[in-house]
């Protein structure tokens, strides 16, 4: 869906160690960058080039960058990991990189200053000019509490989202010898197989959302999305399905990251809007192939926690009276 992820969780859900076993796993390589509450601009994510001292202080999100598109790992999948990213604001120090992730593979990148004097490094373009490979995945690992800032609406936009889960079944790990690392270029030939094989699926995805959702979520909540969704439903839902999965699951987990967002902590939501938002999002599931209980559905949930919302607050209210 995206080359930017968001893990969302309370501490201890495996935020952090997720994307590091999965790199470990299909032999990638893995960056942990801590970000810092006081970041502000790209300078404090790239590095900064000392005119005085004639140098320039690589950070290891550059370097990171830079191995990426080296012989030994430009085909090989590379995470990079933001770790709290929302203890500053990314839509300040990562705002480069957010608006390189909407222009074309071949021409996202980032222009650096560095010594003129001094050649500058082999994948460098005309000494400036780092590009961003496409085998370079940022994943931003983020709690929610005092210490911490909402991400905008156009970082969660443009992002895979997943909300880990403070309590889940143990899974027991199968153990296996050391085997060559998956090729990049053999994944994406997989994402393309899964589009051309589930294309039908995703097609009937896009319409049933349109059709049962669109309506009420522009009548109650004033919500629309554009084509940036209808993209990442074709790429999405096919790897769903090539995955083992069901239209509404995949259906499931873009109405809760991508549409239900936008309406959560809003205190003038009325019960009958959650009530047609509820009976949309149920005719959609029916209309889909799969099925997923109630109580397995984020979608419904995240409903159900904003009716909870309004009679909270009214406690809130009569306790402090």
């Amino acid at each position: 869906m995206s080359r930017l992820h968001l893990l969302q969780g309370i501490s201890g859900t495996g935020k952090t160690s997720l994307p590091r076993e999965f790199a470990r796993a299909v032999g990638g390589a893995f960056t942990l960058v801590e970000v810092q509450a006081g970041w502000r601009d790209r300078d404090d994510l790239l590095g900064y080039f000392n005119a005085f001292e004639g140098r320039h202080y690589e950070s290891d999100f550059l370097l990171a960058l830079y191995r990426a598109q080296t012989p030994a790992f430009r085909d090989r999948l590379c995470l990079i990991v933001l770790d709290e990213m929302n203890l500053s604001r990314p839509e300040q120090y990562f705002a480069n990189l957010l608006a390189q992730l909407e222009q074309p593979e071949t021409k996202r990148e980032v222009r650096l200053v560095t010594d003129p004097t001094q050649k500058p490094p082999q994948r460098f373009r005309d000494r400036h000019t780092l590009a961003i490979p496409s085998n370079v995945w940022f994943i931003g690992t983020a709690n929610h509490d005092e210490t911490t800032v909402e991400f905008a609406d156009k970082t969660y936009d443009r992002a895979h989202v997943m909300e880990l889960p403070r309590h889940r079944q143990a899974v027991q790990a199968e153990h296996r010898s050391e085997r060559p690392p998956v090729s990049y270029k053999a994944l994406l030939r997989a994402f393309e197989e899964a589009r051309q094989k589930h294309e039908a699926g995703a097609k009937t995805v896009a319409r049933v959302l349109d059709q049962h959702l669109s309506p009420v979520l522009d009548a109650h909540f004033q919500v629309g999305w554009g084509s940036r969704l209808e993209r990442q439903v074709a790429d999405f839902v096919p790897v769903v399905l090539a995955s083992g999965g069901s239209e509404v699951e995949a259906a499931d987990h873009l109405i809760a990251t991508k549409l239900l967002r936008k309406i959560r902590g809003r205190h003038e939501t009325q019960q009958e809007d959650l009530d047609a938002l509820e009976e949309a999002v149920s005719k959609a599931f029916k209309s889909l192939q799969g099925r997923l209980a109630p109580d397995q559905s984020q979608s419904l949930k995240l409903i159900k926690d904003e009716r909870r919302q309004p009679r909270e607050l009214e406690e809130e209210g009569v306790d402090a009276a």
